[in-house]
């Protein structure tokens, strides 16, 4: 084999090298639709309803048995399809790059990201897009109106989240009634730093945050999936609860949802790397592929904010704020 003909076949090489490759900056759909690893592309799963709060008895007449309430199981099916997608390197980029490893690296990882960015996408269509959850527009307040929806999905279990693309994030840190904030709750979020806060620093602008709306976390996601992806994303944030990552957690607590992951018997990694020379046209190729069926179980643990657009001017500063 040449020098710059790469190898045919599965690349468990190039699968082990890549296992921890971070898909790109502000890849947050893995926490709120956590990953189930199955070993078939289809199948049934099993989940629980969030169930209502039953009063209590009293009175109950000696020797009778108490009255019941039949906690239920919902289920449905999971069908993985596949995410595929291909990377090539020229022959004589091979020899221009420095070789062959470098080559077969590169092309691979690229690969991979771009089938994790699918998965990516497809969260946050679930999540801004979600024609089953509540949708709230945000009016004169995005903070009565977040906190309305906190209240919303209170009874679910799971750290509750405020997910939002960082173009809506920057957009909110400018409301007025956010700002007017910063002096209150620089001290609630236990000394962050005034300098960062003055100076717009992204992580302690996300402490002040999390402390005003009372959210355990604040979840920024990459602009080119959470808001170019479409224009109904281009205004909007959502409150979630998230699920357990515990695999299966669904079976024993009411989630949001879950992704389910093909993953046959045998194989090391959750993904598929492949490489081959095409001698027609002179080319490495690499493909990465996976297989994974996103499952809402609950939209009831979702609610969206609407209306976080520039032209809100109820509640955006129309003036220039110190730092801002």
């Amino acid at each position: 084999m040449e020098a710059y003909q790469t190898e045919t076949g599965r690349r468990e090489d190039l699968e082990k090298a890549l296992i921890d490759v971070n898909p790109y900056l502000g890849a947050i759909g893995g926490r709120i639709l956590p990953v189930n690893d199955v070993m078939a592309k289809t199948g049934t799963y099993y989940y629980q309803d969030l169930e209502a709060d039953a009063a209590a008895q009293t009175g109950r007449v000696a020797s009778a048995a108490p009255s019941e309430v039949v906690i239920g199981e919902n289920s449905s099916t999971w069908s993985a399809a596949e995410v595929i997608k291909r990377y090539v390197w020229s022959r004589d980029s091979v020899k221009s790059m420095g070789g062959l490893d470098r080559c077969d690296n590169i092309a691979a990882k690229a690969a991979l990201r771009s089938v994790m960015r699918k998965h990516e996408t497809d969260v946050a269509a679930a999540v801004l897009a979600n024609a089953s959850a509540s949708v709230d527009d945000i009016e004169a307040s995005f903070i009565q109106t977040a906190q309305k929806g906190l209240k919303a999905i209170h009874r679910y279990p799971g750290r509750k989240a405020l997910v939002m693309s960082y173009t809506v994030f920057h957009r909110v840190m400018r409301y007025t009634e956010i700002v007017n904030r910063f002096g209150l709750s620089a001290a609630a979020v236990g000394g962050a730093d005034a300098i960062n806060i003055v100076a717009r620093e992204p992580e302690a602008l996300k402490m002040l945050l999390k402390s005003i709306i009372g959210v355990d976390e604040v979840l920024i996601g990459d602009d080119d999936i959470w808001y170019d992806g479409s224009a109904a994303y281009q205004d909007r944030a959502a409150l979630v609860a998230l699920p357990d990552p515990e695999q299966f957690s669904e079976m024993a607590d009411a989630a949001f949802g879950k992704t389910f992951r093909y993953l046959p018997d045998g194989q090391s990694y959750p993904f598929y790397i492949e490489s081959h020379y095409d001698e027609d046209d002179k080319t490495n190729k690499y493909d990465a592929s996976i297989w994974y069926s996103l499952e809402v179980m609950n939209a009831g643990a979702l609610y969206i904010l609407d209306g976080l657009d520039d032209s809100n001017t109820i509640t955006t500063t129309t003036t220039t704020t110190t730092g801002a």
